[in-house]
């Protein structure tokens, strides 16, 4: 290939688990409920900086909130595995989905949490876990995973999350799952990898900081390991006096092709029924900015 894959766009670029906390961090888990906002565990709770810059730097992007939610229309309740602060579970929950959102870090379900209690309406069930061992036994109408949480899995772990996901599902349910297009991932690990080298972004955004509201800058840089392509998000918030504060967030995601996901999908019990490249609904090509993958039980 003579010429650079095509960047994915801003919403095909990778979201991580907490970057102090490891994947597998606990298998114990804590339903919230309106209850525990007045709990010490809350009132205490302190948001870090990381985390309020990845939650601002995505919360405006919108490209795949349509396609989630007309493919759950109907499909209640629906578990959405990764949830984060709620950028896709608050425009679920609005629209009336009765939805469940699993995620292992605090901080973000407090964050998600608040949002809803601002409404009369009763708020989304949230489940501090990890999602490889969940702890629920509702059946589900559709689970979904957006927001590439799922390439940063290992094998042994997609199918280990596979074989709980597939014993959530109703009957009739769906299980829809997006990630970077695995040819485009695969292409800038080939090339960084003959190059020696990384591939670092222009500034791909400005916002103001939270705190401060001094001007934050986002980046991005592409870096190959032995088996896998590191994709670091940058935030440099710039001072008055010239100073950069720097905060760094980093996923890898794995080197797993189209194939791959196929084989373990349909080897747990799921059938694939449809491989989309866009949220528009466009089929599946080489140069898609995403796989979005349509499932379900056999």
């Amino acid at each position: 290939m003579n010429r650079r894959p095509p960047r994915p766009k801003r919403g095909a670029l990778p979201t991580a688990p907490h970057p102090d906390l490891p994947l597998s961090y606990s298998q114990s888990s804590i339903i919230l409920m309106r209850m525990i906002v007045k709990d010490s565990h809350f009132r205490e709770l302190k948001t870090t900086v990381i985390n309020e810059l990845v939650r601002i730097h995505h919360e405006k992007y919108l490209d795949d909130i349509s396609f989630w939610l007309s493919m759950t229309k109907g499909r209640n309740p629906v578990l959405e595995l990764g949830c984060g602060h709620g950028r896709v579970t608050l425009p679920l929950w609005k629209e009336g989905r009765q939805v469940v959102g699993v995620d292992l870090v605090l901080e973000s379900l407090h964050y998600l949490l608040t949002a809803s209690l601002n409404d009369k309406s009763p708020h989304p069930k949230l489940v501090l876990a990890d999602m490889l061992y969940l702890p629920l036994k509702t059946k589900f109408g559709a689970v979904i995973i957006p927001c590439n949480t799922y390439s940063i899995f290992s094998r042994e772990q997609r199918i280990l999350l596979l074989n709980g996901i597939y014993q959530l599902l109703t009957s009739t349910g769906i299980f829809l799952v997006s990630v970077p297009n695995p040819f485009v991932i695969q292409e800038y690990h080939r090339e960084l990898s003959a190059d020696r080298g990384e591939l670092t972004s222009d500034v791909e955004g400005i916002f103001p900081h939270p705190s401060t509201g001094n001007p934050v800058q986002v980046s991005s840089v592409l870096s190959p390991l032995a088996d896998a392509l590191s994709w670091e998000w940058i935030y440099d918030q710039l001072h008055p006096d010239g100073r950069v504060e720097r905060h760094r967030q980093t996923a890898v995601h794995q080197l797993s092709s189209l194939e791959q996901y196929q084989k373990e999908i349909e080897g747990t019990g799921f059938q694939t029924n449809h491989f989309l490249g866009d949220f528009d609904g466009s089929p599946y090509q080489d140069d898609s900015p995403y796989l979005i993958m349509v499932c379900s039980l056999s």
